[in-house]
């Protein structure tokens, strides 16, 4: 039998809480750090992103998909010794960055590189965690990690930002809130892999080969997924400067809220059903896909609307003086925001499905579809505003692409 819709309301009110909090604290945090602040706090989390994500060789989704706990757990610490290996290599590559002088005179001059390898772990321990929870059913402990997260965030934000911390306060905030956010259910977490490790047969080789899929082909798909994700960041801060930056980052935050509140658990209860959906056959998981997708889109479109409004008329009054143009920013991003609303939160479909490479090819071709944007930005010396508005059009077009893929996979698995 499904969850429900007593999962949803739950982890939908625990992100309502994390993410209200940290909207509450918005208008305080924007008079505490500049745009320019928050834009290289947004390379720095955009780089740790990747990191982290890719990391885990995205070991979080098969755990939803284990068939037994003992699997789930195996596929944890499988993810953790990956993750810390991969954290490590890049600190290496980061100091060489660093101590050549390559990056003297660019927009990462001067920024605490150090801190992205732990946003990374911090980051892949928090997805990881949230995945052996929901392949639990634990929604209780999932809603107050996620809670914890957003509220111990937000809290040392103004706590640093009071104490004079830059763009080093912001960073610190979210890995502090990362971390939180592994508190609830840790300790059971932790019982289990300290059975397991103590076997004399762990087992880890067995569990990467059955799910070598994932961090094969899957990890791959989720580095150039999260190279366009961040692309146009980078790309803005290179081109246009810090202050850009920081606005079409603040905008994302303010913006992508709605997709936090709702649209993050919608995933985590579609990822802890799907193996049941899935078992009614490819019509079935068509059906659930299409409902979810035509109900997300229905939802998200007024919701954006509402906020892009609030922010052309009240952004200097929201955020402070130094934000007058944020407006301006999510209007121009507005058919990206409520594309993104409607398809991310079932976006991991052709990877539950099998069709990893489908994905993979996905990403690719958005990854260079994004490159191409601002290859014609700088071409053709485009204008902020401009470069915004082609983005919003190409990214929003890439996602409808990926929503038809991914029903006709759906149809095709007759299961």
């Amino acid at each position: 039998m499904r969850a429900g819709f007593k999962p949803y309301v739950s982890l939908a009110g625990a992100t309502a809480l994390a993410q209200g909090f940290v909207l509450l604290v918005s208008p305080l945090v924007t008079r505490l750090y500049t745009p320019s602040a928050f834009g290289a706090f947004g390379l720095l989390l955009g780089v740790g992103a990747v990191v982290g994500s890719v990391g885990t060789g995205r070991l979080e989704h098969a755990i939803p998909v284990a068939r037994a706990t003992a699997d789930a757990v195996r596929i944890f610490v499988l993810g953790a010794l990956l993750v810390v290996c991969v954290a490590s290599v890049t600190t290496l590559v980061l100091l060489l960055l660093q101590t050549s002088g390559l990056l003297d005179g660019t927009a990462w001059s001067g920024l605490p590189l150090a801190s992205i390898p732990l946003l990374a772990i911090s980051l892949a321990f928090f997805q990881l965690t949230g995945a052996v929870l929901l392949r639990q059913k634990s929604y209780r402990r999932v809603a107050v990690n996620k809670a914890l997260q957003g509220i111990c965030t937000g809290t040392m934000q103004i706590v640093l930002g009071l104490l004079g911390f830059l763009s080093l306060g912001l960073v610190v905030a979210q890995t502090v809130g990362y971390l939180a956010g592994c508190i609830g259910g840790v300790g059971r977490l932790c019982r289990r892999v300290r059975a397991l490790v103590t076997r004399s047969h762990v087992g880890l080789r067995e569990t990467f080969r059955a799910f070598r899929k994932f961090p094969l082909v899957l990890a791959p798909a989720a580095l150039f997924n999260q190279a366009s994700q961040q692309a146009p960041l980078l790309a803005i801060g290179s081109i246009f400067g810090l202050k850009e930056a920081g606005l079409y980052a603040l905008t994302q935050r303010v913006c992508g809220a709605p997709l936090a509140l709702i649209g993050q658990a919608v995933s985590q209860v579609y990822a802890s059903e799907f193996r049941q959906v899935h078992g009614g056959g490819g019509d079935a998981v068509a059906r659930h896909y299409r409902a979810l997708l035509m109900r997300l889109t229905l939802i998200g479109t007024p919701v954006v609307c509402v906020l892009v409004a609030v922010l052309g008329f009240g952004d200097e009054f929201l955020f402070g003086r130094a934000w007058t143009d944020l407006g301006k920013v999510a209007l121009y991003l507005v058919a990206m925001l409520i594309s993104d609303f409607a398809t991310t939160p079932i976006s991991m479909t052709l990877s539950y499905l099998g069709e990893q490479r489908l994905q993979l090819l996905w990403d690719i071709g958005r990854l260079v579809a994004v490159i191409l944007v601002f290859g014609v930005v700088i071409y053709g010396s485009l204008a902020f505003e401009q470069a915004l508005l082609l983005l919003s059009v190409v990214w929003s077009a890439s996602l409808m692409i990926h929503a038809f893929i991914t029903y006709r996979a759906c149809q095709r698995h007759a299961l």
